[in-house]
C-alpha cells in the first residue's frame, strides 16, 4: 500500500483514504487546503510535520507502525493527540452510535430478545469505554505530564514524590483494560444476533459506524500501548537514575 509523505497533496490523501478525515482534523487541519502539500499545510498551521505524516500513515496502513520513529515524539505531543481523539469519540462517534442504534432497533416491528441483547451489550460497552477514557484524562495523563516535567526539572522531584508516593505507570496499566477485545465482542454479538426482521439499511449504517469506531480505536490503543507506555517507563527509569 502507498504511504504518504511530506510532498503528498493533502487533497489527494483524502481522495485516497477518506477515513483519514477525522485523524487529519484531530491533528489540527480542516478542509479547504486547496492544492497544498502536507509540508505546506503543516508549516502554515505550526504542526509537527513528522508527527502528522507518521500518524496518518499509521491509520492509513494497518501493517505500518514505525515504533522507533514514533518514540522520538514528545510525551506532551502524543497526549495532546490522544485527548483530541477522546474528544472526537465523546462528541461525535458515541452520540452517532447512540442515534443509529436507536433508529435501527426502532425499525423492528416488535421488541424481542435479540433487540434487548444488542442494546444491553452496546450500553455496557459504552459505559465501560467512557469510564476508561475519563480515567485516562483525569488520572493517567496528568500523572505522565507531571512525570515528564519532573524529569526535565529535577528540583520538582520532592513535590512529585509526595503527590505520588508509589509512582509507577504499572498502577495505571492495570486500569488500562483492553477495550479492543470488548469492541470485538460487541460487533460479533450484533452480527450474530440481529433480529431476523431487522431493517437492513439502518442495521448496515449502524455497523458501518461501529466498524469505523473499531478501526480508529485499535490504532488509538496501539499508540497508547506501544508509544506512550514505553516512553513513560523510560521517564520513570530516568527519574530513578537521577536520584
Amino acid at each position: 500500500m502507498e504511504l504518504f509523505n511530506e510532498n503528498s497533496k493533502l487533497a489527494s490523501v483524502v481522495h485516497k483514504d477518506h477515513s483519514l478525515l477525522p485523524v487529519i482534523n484531530r491533528l489540527g487541519v480542516k478542509l479547504g487546503f486547496g492544492d497544498r502539500t502536507i509540508r505546506n499545510v503543516c508549516e502554515e498551521k505550526g504542526i509537527d510535520l513528522n508527527f502528522f505524516v507518521e500518524t496518518i500513515n499509521v491509520f492509513h496502513y494497518e501493517a505500518y507502525f514505525p515504533e522507533k520513529r514514533l518514540l522520538d515524539f514528545s510525551v506532551s505531543m502524543v497526549i495532546d493527540y490522544l485527548i483530541k481523539t477522546h474528544q472526537y469519540y465523546k462528541d461525535f462517534l458515541i452520540p452517532e452510535n447512540d442515534r443509529l442504534i436507536e433508529l435501527f432497533l426502532a425499525a423492528s416491528p416488535n421488541e424481542n430478545a435479540e433487540n434487548e441483547l444488542v442494546r444491553k451489550f452496546y450500553t455496557k460497552f459504552k459505559e465501560e469505554f467512557v469510564i476508561h477514557i475519563n480515567f485516562e484524562e483525569r488520572e493517567m495523563f496528568p500523572f505522565i505530564l507531571e512525570l515528564n516535567k519532573v524529569v526535565e526539572n529535577p528540583e520538582l522531584r520532592a513535590g512529585f514524590k509526595q503527590k505520588y508516593p508509589s509512582f509507577s505507570v504499572s498502577s495505571f496499566e492495570k486500569e488500562h483494560s483492553n477495550m479492543d477485545d470488548k469492541m470485538d465482542d460487541l460487533t460479533n454479538i450484533i452480527i450474530k444476533y440481529l433480529p431476523p426482521n431487522y431493517d437492513q439499511n439502518r442495521g448496515n449504517a449502524f455497523l458501518a459506524n461501529l466498524f469505523m469506531f473499531e478501526k480508529d480505536l485499535k490504532n488509538h490503543s496501539r499508540i497508547e500501548d506501544h508509544i506512550l507506555m514505553p516512553k513513560v517507563k523510560q521517564l520513570e527509569k530516568m527519574l530513578v537514575s537521577n536520584e
